[in-house]
């Protein structure tokens, strides 16, 4: 689950980066809080098995969601550079390929 937030996160960056309406962004948003959510059922000990179970579930949805967000054709280079630049705290600059590749 928590990978799996990351990743959203990642798309999150990407999405504002690239400057995605924000209608868009609410939609990645809320995969996010569906997976924080996620988390914290499973999390709860005063849950117990009921709450893995729940957790479980909202995961499952939250995953048909995350695989709205992308498609094959997405690249994933803006992805990996937001996810690098929110863990570095720096700003990652796309570079243009070299020539001859």
């Amino acid at each position: 689950m928590r990978d799996l937030l990351g990743v959203v996160r990642a798309i999150y960056a990407a999405a504002k980066d690239g400057g995605a309406s924000r209608e868009e962004l609410a939609r990645i948003a809320k995969v996010g809080k569906e997976l924080s959510r996620a988390l914290d059922l499973a999390g709860a000990p005063q849950q117990g098995a009921s709450g893995h179970a729940a957790a479980w579930k909202v995961t499952d949805k939250a995953m048909l969601q995350v695989n709205d967000l992308v498609d094959p054709l997405t690249p994933a280079a803006p992805l990996l550079l937001a996810a690098r630049s929110r863990v570095t705290g720096n700003k990652v600059m796309t570079r243009s390929k070299t020539p001859g590749r």
